[in-house]
């Protein structure tokens, strides 16, 4: 089933049946996928502003003050902030994250909808001269 375009119109009853559950199957792979991206998509805009905050207090702010301060007295808490390398190591696995996400995208859209192979943002499914499954 790796070819973009089938005919169905030759298959017999078994094999339109095998067909419709193999593209039942694939229907139900995407909604997963569409519901972990929604999921992701929360997590990330969840995420804005504990992650500015944290990206400038480490690089722009008082951490290594705060952290010399914590060493001499130790908090009677959870510390892993103040790390050696914790959240150095945290922003840079984002940052390698969110790039190999973006590289994804571009790659699945580009195979769903191959006519728009110049890189360039999809305008949607549908695009023009083309015409809608859905009725």
């Amino acid at each position: 089933m790796n070819d973009r375009k089938t005919d169905t119109r030759n298959l017999d009853g078994t094999q339109f049946a095998a067909f419709s559950r193999e593209m039942e199957h694939r229907m139900e792979q995407l909604l997963c996928m569409k519901r972990l991206l929604e999921q992701t998509k929360t997590a990330m805009d969840d995420c804005r502003e504990p992650a500015r905050t944290l990206y400038d207090w480490y690089f722009k702010g008082s951490w290594l003050q705060d952290r010399d301060r914590e060493e001499k007295h130790p908090l009677k808490q959870p510390a892993g902030v103040y790390s050696e390398d914790g959240l150095y190591d945290l922003f840079q696995d984002l940052e390698d994250l969110c790039r190999s996400v973006e590289e994804a995208v571009r790659d699945f859209r580009l195979q769903m909808n191959p006519e728009n192979g110049d890189g360039e943002e999809s305008r949607g499914i549908v695009q023009d001269g083309q015409q809608s499954q859905k009725q």
